[in-house]
């Protein structure tokens, strides 16, 4: 009778080390995969930068996967729109924390959904690696938020600077009346004010106000206007601002999809001056560049631009963070591996971070855009 209870008791044993690592894996992690996931606008004013956002992630993760995956495990992201909407942003990060029990999150989009999305990160503790703002709001120390492009207050510190540079004095801020338009707004304000240029009027418009906006800007008589909107409302503005018949120089962000103008107004987008947060999409000289432009062609994909490659460096990020992060990967231990991400080499873009730092790339640099809507440098 002990001989069976011991023999029992070994066989319990034996079962349990075998199913151990399993049994205490966190959530997202099974023995052959790891869930991703993310909300974004998939749809309403974001959603121009939102599809090629979303086709590099799945193309990449698609990628890694047909390669064997991260130490064997397949990639599947969950991906949920949140329209730019921060209720349903917070709402779509408590569903894919507690019913689809997602490893970790990416790609977050627009300024009020992250911030709607942060304080959960803390909640759930749950990484989340990238969003496509640069709001200088949402730059805080944050344990579980890793940044990898510059803030907008960067963006804008380097037009600034551009407009001091040429001489320009008399300049009009514009934004979009919402979350991301307001503080850009006051980013934009303060940078110029940094070069020694008071604004001479900050304008600030909602959903069918483009008219009264540019009739105001028209009368402020200004060489230079500082655009800061998401690409829906200011697509918009654009489209009102070329019939001036005299324009001042226009500039605005990189969030300012100039697809959506270009589609808008034609050849007439010609001399936009736009910052980027990532090196040109046509400088084929990157194996960084080169390599997004080859997953895309394998994937079947048309061009994705800037907000694409944006997209490709932070899945390739996450990714490497996933493979320090061993084979048995934990929240923690993926937290660690970025943390402990020093000069990672992209293909001639670097990425690095610390426990203290979080904002893994400062890149900017201002480009043109020519009168086929492409960008020149």
């Amino acid at each position: 009778m002990r001989n069976k209870a011991m023999r029992a008791l070994g066989i319990f044993l034996l079962m349990m080390q075998l199913s151990g690592p399993l049994a205490h894996a966190e959530d997202g992690i099974t023995k052959d995969t790891i869930l991703i996931g993310r909300t974004a606008g998939i749809t309403g004013p974001a959603a121009v930068r939102a599809k090629p956002f979303t086709e590099t992630i799945q193309a990449y993760f698609d990628s890694v996967n047909e390669a064997g995956g991260v130490n064997g495990r397949m990639l599947k992201l969950t991906n949920l729109d949140d329209a730019n909407d921060p209720k349903r942003a917070a709402d779509n990060v408590r569903k894919l924390a507690s019913v689809d029990k997602v490893f970790s999150l990416i790609a977050a989009s627009g300024t009020p959904p992250t911030a709607a999305v942060l304080p959960l990160l803390t909640e759930y503790q749950i990484p989340m690696l990238g969003t496509a703002t640069g709001a200088d709001s949402l730059r805080k120390p944050n344990k579980y938020m890793f940044h990898v492009k510059a803030s907008f207050g960067d963006e804008l510190m380097k037009i600034a600077e551009h407009i001091k540079a040429i001489g320009i004095t008399r300049v009009a801020v514009v934004s979009n009346d919402d979350g991301t338009g307001r503080e850009g707004s006051q980013l934009a304000a303060a940078a110029l004010q940094s070069q020694g240029i008071a604004p001479l009027v900050l304008i600030s418009f909602k959903s069918g106000e483009a008219k009264e906006a540019v009739a105001k800007l028209a009368s402020a008589n200004a060489q230079a206007l500082v655009l800061v909107s998401v690409s829906g409302p200011g697509a918009e503005f654009f489209r009102e601002f070329v019939k001036l018949p005299v324009r001042p120089q226009a500039f605005t962000w990189s969030v300012m999809v100039v697809e959506a103008i270009y589609k808008e107004v034609g050849e007439k987008a010609y001399g936009l001056v736009v910052s980027q947060t990532v090196p040109s999409p046509a400088d084929r000289t990157l194996n960084l560049v080169r390599d997004y432009h080859e997953l895309r062609k394998q994937a079947k994909l048309e061009d994705g631009g800037y907000s694409g490659l944006e997209a490709y460096i932070g899945a390739r990020v996450l990714v490497e963070g996933l493979k320090r992060a061993g084979k048995l990967p934990t929240r923690a231990g993926l937290i660690a591996a970025l943390e402990g991400m020093r000069n990672f080499d992209l293909g001639g873009d670097m990425v690095g971070f610390t426990a203290t730092d979080h904002v893994g790339r400062r890149y900017v640099e201002l480009t043109i855009v020519g009168r086929d809507g492409r960008f020149l440098r």
